[in-house]
């Protein structure tokens, strides 16, 4: 195509030479996306390992000032009877305060406990209700798909049931001490992983942290998976935009394996070939087990 101007003829680009660039452009961006997408899953999974570390700290150093207790998955901390200044609800609940969540923490404060568990006494109670349910992203991952953020405090983490266990006055086992009850070892024994915020079926498929959402691999739940059939599910699909996953199971959001926190405080990415069996000695706290090569 030619045009004229006052300073002589000019030359444009024609039609065919248009569509070869344009078509280079569209070759060089498909070749960049997959990259872009690596970086963007490597920064969320370097972000959400960070969440887990500082969750897995807060908890130690809670059983650290709490005498040794480690935090129950659901019940009443720091004391297994009525006591003032008690909190009544979830693991992630009881952590607020270690994880610079204080004033969350403060909004949850009633007289009398409005559940009745802690009774007449002064109780930061998951029952009380908190502005925006209780929202914080030290609880979400940023890879986290199943999410609709709405109000409602959903996490994309969970607690290791065969640790974590249910204490409430006459239920349950009581607190598991740290790390004496840990004879398998802290640096061999998870003590949260991930867990979608929503899955579709099983115990606890919504995980609503302020409860007993985040639970997992709990033998205070009838029906959860054990043994080999506890293995994680990694990157399960979704419908409506709901995880097609076990609530029951640990879940993870990312390509080729799950973050795991395990009790040392130390983070460890555990690759999707690990087996059922390998993962649940991994689970169990003091049973003598021993991980497999695939850990």
């Amino acid at each position: 195509m030619r045009g004229y101007s006052l300073l002589g003829w000019r030359r444009g680009f024609t039609l065919i030479e248009l569509l070869v660039v344009i078509a280079i452009i569209a070759i060089l961006i498909g070749l960049l996306l997959p990259a872009v997408q690596k970086v963007r899953e490597a920064a969320a999974r370097a972000d959400c390992s960070n969440r887990l570390k500082q969750i897995a700290l807060a908890t130690i150093n809670a059983a650290d000032t709490h005498e040794g207790k480690l935090p129950p998955s659901i019940g009443l901390y720091p004391r297994n009877a009525q006591a003032n200044y008690n909190s009544n609800g979830g693991i992630f609940l009881h952590i607020l305060p270690f994880i610079e969540e204080q004033v969350m923490f403060d909004q949850t404060r009633s007289q009398p406990d409005p559940d009745g568990r802690n009774g007449s006494f002064i109780t930061y109670s998951q029952w009380v209700y908190v502005p925006d349910r209780g929202r914080t992203k030290k609880l979400l991952c940023p890879a986290e798909y199943t999410d609709p953020q709405d109000n409602w405090a959903r996490s994309s983490y969970g607690v290791n049931g065969r640790v974590f266990r249910n204490v409430y006055p006459g239920w349950g086992l009581g607190y598991t001490r740290y790390p004496a009850a840990i004879t398998d070892g802290t640096s061999n024994t998870i003590f949260f992983s991930e867990k979608l915020a929503r899955c579709n079926s099983g115990n606890y498929n919504e995980n609503y942290w302020p409860d007993w959402g985040p639970v997992f691999s709990s033998p205070d739940l009838g029906g959860t998976p054990t043994g080999a059939a506890s293995a994680p599910q990694i990157q399960p699909p979704t419908s409506n935009g709901i995880g097609i996953c076990d609530g029951g199971r640990a879940s993870s959001p990312h390509v080729g394996g799950i973050q795991t926190a395990l009790g040392d405080g130390s983070v460890r990415f555990v690759s999707q070939r690990v087996s059922g069996l390998t993962w649940w000695a991994a689970l169990t706290p003091n049973v003598g087990d021993q991980l497999g090569n695939d850990w």
